[in-house]
């Protein structure tokens, strides 16, 4: 059966939400979703390599136990890089591949889009699906 890439994008998306959703973890999924709300805000003001960057430090900031807040940013960092992954084919991490000279900023700008293009259906499945804030 023939898939389009918006079906594959969606459904992606969804088992991402579902991922967090199964988790029972009210605070995370609070923060889970006001994150992927900003996700492509940030993209477009700071790029996506500054945003992933930042995404990356926030979950691995120094602490005695990991809170939702690291766990949230570090499950949306993932996500994205799984996404890139397999989208791309490579295995190396996105973040590496976006700093790597071999990279063009045209691949990147290509990048950035499809992940923008993610996000959009993450933001409608964590509206339907996750508690928090509206």
């Amino acid at each position: 059966m023939l898939k389009s890439l918006e079906q594959e994008r969606a459904r992606y998306a969804w088992k991402c939400i579902m991922e967090i959703k199964k988790e029972k973890n009210g605070e995370l999924e609070k923060k889970y979703k006001s994150y992927v709300k900003k996700a492509p805000t940030l993209i477009q003001n700071s790029g996506l390599g500054n945003t992933l960057a930042f995404y990356k430090s926030k979950s691995s900031e120094s602490s005695q136990k990991k809170g939702e807040r690291q766990e949230a940013y570090e499950k949306i960092y993932n996500h994205l890089k799984r996404w890139f992954q397999i989208r791309s084919g490579k295995k190396e991490d996105i973040l590496h591949w976006i700093i790597s000279e071999k990279t063009s900023s045209i691949e990147v700008f290509k990048t950035t889009k499809e992940i923008i293009l993610l996000l959009n259906w993450m933001k409608k499945f964590v509206e339907s699906e996750l508690k928090g804030e509206e």
